[in-house]
């Protein structure tokens, strides 16, 4: 990988990894800013109820986001970025402008979302 090409992925990861924090931030001040407006009403306590399930879905994909970006930031330093973890081959150059944190390649990704998908299906804890 040629060094403007590292740089200009450096910046788009840490600038993802910026994006993820601030809306997380932001968040969490607009569920502090509800619950200190006094005595709540319906609404209000339905509109932080509908903040916290937001908040815990959003720390959820925002913290497995944020890992996957630190390993590609790793990946970058180590020189394996681009490659997929599955067959080792460079991931396509449209996929990494966007999805800079991509582990795998189209077609690992699609035998991954598949055998994720088999196990999550009917016939999940049946022996």
């Amino acid at each position: 990988m040629m060094k403007n090409q590292w740089e200009f992925y450096r910046k788009r990861l840490l600038d993802l990894r910026r994006e993820l924090l601030d809306e997380f931030k932001r968040e969490n001040l607009q569920a502090a800013d509800l619950k200190d407006e006094g005595v709540p009403d319906v609404e209000d306590l339905s509109q932080a109820d509908r903040v916290g399930e937001y908040l815990h879905l959003l720390g959820d994909r925002a913290r497995q986001e944020l890992v996957l970006i630190d390993e590609a930031l790793d990946c970058l330093g180590s020189g394996s970025f681009g490659l997929c973890q599955q067959c080792g081959k460079e991931i396509d150059a449209e996929r990494l402008a966007i999805r800079p944190h991509a582990r795998f390649c189209v077609a690992c990704k699609e035998r991954v979302e598949q055998e994720e998908q088999l196990k999550s299906g009917e016939e999940k804890g049946k022996l």
